[in-house]
């Protein structure tokens, strides 16, 4: 049932907005209750929570199996870059129910942001980040590097997106430079080498 209310979820919220859907419709449209309904989930928002949830599962499935492919720190950084911002950009719709949903308060998404099993999976990238740069995760400057990264990839996908008539340079390209800019910043064209973890 938790399944059949969140993938109506998803075509409801995608189809017309997830501020004009309630409770009360998501039920019909799920074939329950409204009681059946707040069984499974207290409030509308945390139906969608739970299928942000899954759209993020989704993704670092993907990225956690490009990473064990992947032995060279370089590479592995590049291909889960590339990775990142294409999950996106082949799921425009999960795209906008995560970014873009309307009706939203910042502290509804603040609890989700801050939920410690989603940040673990994010390590993934911080990780062959900071093994690229040859540094701990923990250091001060790999974290403003994540988070430069991070900012890159979804300005990219963003753009991707949302003004798609303009004619962007491959988002491929961009992502290529922005990672070999982070990791070497000094001759992005220089062949690679990792510094000893400090």
């Amino acid at each position: 049932m938790r399944g059949r209310i969140a993938a109506c979820a998803f075509r409801l919220f995608h189809e017309e907005g997830y501020a004009a859907v309630s409770m009360r419709r998501l039920a019909e449209e799920a074939g329950c209750t409204v009681m059946t309904l707040y069984k499974y989930y207290d409030r509308k928002i945390d139906v969608l929570r739970d299928l942000w949830g899954r759209v993020f599962n989704e993704l670092f499935d993907q990225l956690d199996e490009i990473a064990a492919a992947n032995a060279d720190p370089a590479e592995r950084l590049q291909a889960l870059a590339q990775a990142y911002v294409a999950f996106w950009l082949t799921r425009r719709d999960h795209y906008f129910l995560v970014f873009m949903s309307s009706g939203i308060s910042q502290a509804e998404v603040s609890v989700f942001v801050r939920d410690d099993p989603l940040i673990l999976r994010f390590g993934v990238i911080l990780n062959a980040l900071a093994e690229a740069l040859g540094e701990a995760p923990t250091a001060p400057a790999v974290a403003v590097k994540a988070d430069l990264l991070m900012a890159v990839l979804h300005g990219v996908a963003h753009n991707q997106i949302t003004i798609a008539a303009y004619p962007w340079t491959p988002p491929q390209t961009l992502i290529r430079i922005a990672v070999e800019a982070l990791v070497r910043p000094d001759n992005p064209s220089a062949p690679y080498r990792a510094k000893a973890p400090t």
